[in-house]
C-alpha cells in the first residue's frame, strides 16, 4: 500500500531536524526522503507515522537474513615433488627487511648442536651396508661403483652420476635411495681445481669410455653409457662449471649442485659466472634437463653465497621463493623451497661446518628423483 507524503510539518516536534539529518547522510538522502524511508520501514516510531496523513498501514514485510560468507580453507603444507610423502609447511612468521630478496644475505645464522641433532655429526662417517654394491674400481682419475644386480639393461645400457667433492657420503645416499645407478667420483687434494682438470682436457669423455670398458668386462656383455648426470658439493662445483663451457655438455640430462654453486659478488661478475647455470635451469624449467640446487646459510665474507646464487637462479628464471619450514636428514631445517618444471631449489638453515656436511643428505632425494626421471 501507498503511503501519503509527508510534509516537514507533520514530522513530531521531538525529532528534530539535525536528528533526521544524521539519519539520512550516510544513505545520501534528503530529509524529505528519509522520512519517506522510515516511514515505509517503520523504523521513526508511532510518534512521527501519526503525525502524517497516510493510507491504512500495513505490516513491514522483515529483512531478509543477513549472508554469512565462510571463506575457503588456506592451504598449509606444499607438495614437494622431489619427496612426496613428506608435504612441507608453509611459513608466515617475519623475516628480516631487506629490499630485495634477490641479493639478501643469508639469514638463520644458527647451527644444531650434535645433541640436537639427535647425536649425530655430520661430517663423520655415517656406516651403510654397501653390500647390494660390487667394490670401488679405480680409473685414471677417481672411481667408480655399480650395482651387484641391475646394472646394466637388457640393450647393455646403463644410467651414470658423475660427482665431484665427495665419494663414501655420497655412495651412503645412493644405497638409501634404493637406485640403480652406476656412481663416479671424483675427490681432489686441496691443492688442485676441478675447474682446471675438466676445462677442455677431454677427461669427461675418457672417464665415460673407462667405466663403459670396466663394466662390459666384468659383466661379459658390451655396456654403454644411457643418461648421464652431474653433481657436486662444495668446491666441486667448478669441475661442472668448466664442463657446461665444452661440447660435453650437451650429454649432461641432469645437475645437482649440493651446497656448492659461488661467484663474486659483483654484480656485473656474478651474471657472467652465473650465465650457463642459469641457462641449464631455464631448459629444466621447460623440462628438458633435471636440476636441484640447494645451499644452506652459510654467509662467506669474499664471495657470493649460496643463498645469493640460488636466489640469482630463480630470480633468473622468473620465480620467488617460498618461505617454509620442514626437517630434514641429519638436522637439516628447510626454510625455502621453489620448483617450476624440473628445477627444484632448497633452502636450509645453518652457518657452520656441520650445516654445509649435512647437505649431502640431499643427495637421497636428488637420486630417487633421477631414478623415477630415467625409467623406460
Amino acid at each position: 500500500m501507498r503511503y501519503a507524503e509527508c510534509s516537514w510539518d507533520s514530522v513530531d516536534p521531538a525529532l528534530s531536524r539535525r536528528t533526521l539529518e544524521s539519519i539520512s547522510r550516510p544513505f545520501g538522502l534528503s530529509v524529505r526522503g528519509t522520512v519517506l524511508a522510515a516511514l515505509t520501514a517503520g523504523t521513526l516510531g508511532l510518534g512521527l507515522a501519526l503525525g502524517c496523513q497516510a493510507e491504512p498501514r500495513v505490516r513491514p514485510t522483515p529483512a531478509p537474513a543477513e549472508t554469512v560468507s565462510v571463506a575457503a580453507a588456506v592451504p598449509t603444507t606444499l607438495f614437494d615433488p622431489l619427496n612426496p610423502d613428506r608435504p612441507i609447511e608453509y611459513d608466515s612468521s617475519p623475516r628480516g627487511t631487506h629490499t630485495s630478496w634477490v641479493t639478501a644475505r643469508p639469514g638463520f645464522q644458527s647451527s644444531l648442536s650434535s645433541a640436537d641433532r639427535g647425536g649425530i655429526s655430520p661430517c663423520s662417517t655415517q656406516e651403510v651396508d654397501t653390500s647390494a654394491f660390487d667394490g670401488w674400481t679405480s680409473l685414471s682419475k677417481g672411481r667408480f661403483v655399480a650395482p651387484r644386480e641391475s646394472a646394466i639393461d637388457a640393450a647393455g645400457r646403463f644410467d651414470l652420476v658423475m660427482h665431484f667433492h665427495g665419494d663414501a657420503p655420497v655412495l651412503r645416499e645412493l644405497v638409501h635411495s634404493g637406485q640403480k645407478l652406476v656412481l663416479y667420483t671424483l675427490t681432489l687434494d686441496p691443492s688442485e681445481a676441478y675447474g682446471a682438470l675438466f676445462a677442455g682436457s677431454g677427461l669427461f669423455n675418457s672417464i665415460v669410455l673407462q667405466i663403459e670398458g670396466a663394466l662390459s668386462k666384468s659383466r661379459g656383455r658390451p655396456a654403454h653409457v644411457g643418461h648421464i648426470a652431474v653433481s657436486a658439493w662444495s668446491a666441486g662445483f667448478t669441475g661442472i662449471s668448466a664442463l657446461l663451457g665444452q661440447p660435453e655438455a650437451g650429454r649432461l640430462d641432469a645437475m645437482v649442485l649440493i651446497d656448492g654453486l659461488h661467484a663474486p659478488r659483483l654484480a656485473e661478475s656474478l651474471d657472467r659466472s652465473l650465465q650457463p647455470f642459469v641457462d641449464y635451469a631455464r631448459r629444466a624449467v621447460a623440462g628438458e634437463r633435471f636440476m636441484l640446487v640447494t645451499h644452506s646459510s652459510i654467509d662467506p665474507p669474499d664471495f657470493a653465497s649460496t643463498t645469493e646464487t640460488a636466489h640469482h637462479l630463480i630470480a633468473a628464471v622468473g620465480g620467488q621463493p617460498q618461505a617454509v619450514h620442514r626437517k630434514d636428514a641429519l638436522g637439516l631445517e628447510m626454510v625455502e623451497f621453489f620448483t617450476a618444471g624440473s628445477f627444484h631449489v632448497r633452502g636450509y638453515a645453518g652457518n657452520d661446518k656441520a650445516d654445509h656436511c649435512a647437505q649431502l643428505a640431499l643427495l637421497r632425494d636428488a637420486f630417487t628423483a633421477l631414478g623415477k626421471r630415467w625409467q623406460p
